[in-house]
């Protein structure tokens, strides 16, 4: 079996079980989604995913009832612990404490101090990303890419710092990416989780120019998670780079090469401004199918 066929195959485990969340998961029912038998579909799960579907699964639902308990101030515990398919209060608070490092009741108030939110991407896009070449050919239809130079006003950043990580998935190997679902919980923000590029001023010593962060309001004064800090983010200039969306979600890793190839060859000097990449970070927000891909680079008047 090739490397794509046995992600493909991951995928249709994956797609399998976020369908049935609700439902009694059954091991039959994932290994007829694999097209594998039992013992072909256990390990091509757990190569590719690195949790046995239990796991996974269990993972899932800790996630979903965590974020009902956070969301809705009057749900009861029991009546949650239930529907995430645990039989006895007991358990759930025990499984519950394990991840996230806090009791269901306290987790309303709180940001946990552990691993936060288990919310995978599709296996299938993460792997388009990285091998795009290998996989996929360029668009042959143009697209459109849109250039906004924006503002953003003085602020803060939430962060979690590599120490030795340069790029995304050097970052994602170092420090985990547990780091951009803890920031989900950080409220209020002034625009989503992103994985950010420090410039020289901002890097601190025994630190890499790679972090996650999420911007702030100014006078933010709300819980920052373990592990992480709160920076200065002085008013500056940023040009705005957002991909079309995209109608198929296997597309994720041509979106990101196809951002980039603009980017590459994109002349800010033509319009009267040049890269700052020195005195601000660049911002890599998430690619979704709805939204695109955005980067967000500084920029200064020439």
């Amino acid at each position: 079996m090739d490397k794509w066929e046995k992600i493909k195959t991951a995928q249709r485990m994956q797609d399998y079980i976020h369908r049935n969340l609700d439902e009694n998961i059954s091991l039959e029912g994932l290994c007829e989604a694999a097209r594998y038998s039992k013992w072909h579909a256990l390990r091509i799960f757990k190569e590719v995913f690195g949790k046995t579907p239990f796991e996974y699964i269990r993972a899932l639902r800790l996630t979903t009832a965590a974020q009902r308990i956070r969301s809705n101030s009057d749900a009861n515990i029991l009546d949650v612990a239930v529907d995430a398919g645990f039989t006895s209060h007991e358990g759930f608070i025990k499984a519950f404490r394990a991840r996230f490092g806090i009791n269901p009741s306290q987790y309303r108030d709180h940001i946990p101090m552990r691993y936060m939110y288990f919310e995978p991407s599709p296996i299938l896009n993460s792997h388009l990303l990285r091998n795009t070449k290998e996989y996929l050919k360029m668009a042959e239809t143009p697209r459109t890419v849109t250039v906004t130079v924006i503002e953003k006003p003085n602020c803060k950043l939430v962060l979690n710092r590599g120490i030795q990580s340069q790029g995304y998935f050097d970052y994602d190997a170092e420090m985990g990416c547990d780091k951009f679902e803890i920031l989900e919980a950080v409220s209020p923000t002034l625009d989503k989780v992103a994985f950010i590029e420090l410039p020289p001023c901002m890097i601190t010593p025994g630190t890499s120019r790679a972090a996650a962060a999420v911007e702030v309001p100014a006078d933010f004064n709300g819980n920052i998670p373990e592990g992480f800090e709160i920076a200065d983010l002085p008013t500056h200039l940023y040009m705005c780079f957002n991909g079309a969306p995209y109608e198929d979600e296997n597309w994720y890793g041509e979106a990101h090469q196809e951002l980039y190839r603009v980017i590459d060859s994109y002349k800010p000097e033509l319009y009267g401004y040049e890269y700052a990449k020195d005195e601000a970070p660049i911002f890599n927000h998430f690619a979704s199918a709805k939204d695109g891909v955005r980067q967000i680079i500084p920029v200064k008047r020439k």
